[in-house]
C-alpha cells in the first residue's frame, strides 16, 4: 500500500512544472488558488498515517524522543515512504504559498519566482529561506524608491 502511496504523490510533479514554467497560465493559476496539490498530497498522507496506526499503533511515536529512535523508524521502508510524502507535502505548500504570495505582490520577477520554486522543489527549506530573504530586500527597496 506505501509504494501505491508513493506512486500516487509522485503525481504532484506537473503541478510543480506549471508553477516553474507557466505561472500566469489560467489553469496553474486555477490550482494554486484552490490549493489542489497541497490537498491531495494532505490527503495521501493522512491515509498513509491512518494505515501506519490502524497497523501498529501509536507506539512508533515514543522514538521521536532520540536519535536512535528516529533512525530506527527511518530504517523502516514503510515509514521511511510516509515521512517522503509528508516532506513532499510540506515542499508542496511552501511553494504554494511563495507562488500565491509573490504572484500577488510581485516582490520578485516570475524568472527569479521561478529559480526559487525550483529550489523549494529540490532543497525545501533553502529555497523558502531564498524567498524570504529576497522578498525583506526587496520590499525594503520598493519603499526607498516609492517614498
Amino acid at each position: 500500500m506505501y509504494e501505491k502511496l508513493f506512486s500516487l504523490a509522485s503525481l504532484v510533479m506537473p503541478f510543480w512544472l506549471v508553477l516553474i514554467i507557466v505561472p500566469k497560465w489560467r489553469v496553474t493559476r486555477f490550482l494554486a488558488n484552490n490549493a489542489v496539490f497541497p490537498i491531495y498530497l494532505a490527503a495521501l498522507y493522512v491515509i498513509g498515517i491512518i494505515i501506519t496506526i490502524a497497523g501498529s499503533g501509536l507506539g512508533f511515536v515514543h522514538n521521536f524522543g532520540s536519535v536512535e529512535g528516529v533512525i530506527k523508524l527511518l530504517s523502516q521502508p514503510n515509514f521511511a515512504i510516509l515521512v517522503w510524502i509528508h516532506i513532499l507535502c510540506f515542499d508542496q505548500t511552501i511553494g504554494h504559498y511563495v507562488f500565491k504570495d509573490n504572484m500577488e505582490h510581485r516582490y520578485l520577477p516570475i524568472p527569479v519566482q521561478s529559480i526559487i520554486l525550483f529550489l523549494i522543489l529540490m532543497f525545501g527549506p533553502l529555497g523558502f529561506l531564498c524567498y524570504l530573504i529576497l522578498r525583506k530586500i526587496l520590499k525594503k527597496e520598493k519603499k526607498i524608491f516609492h517614498v
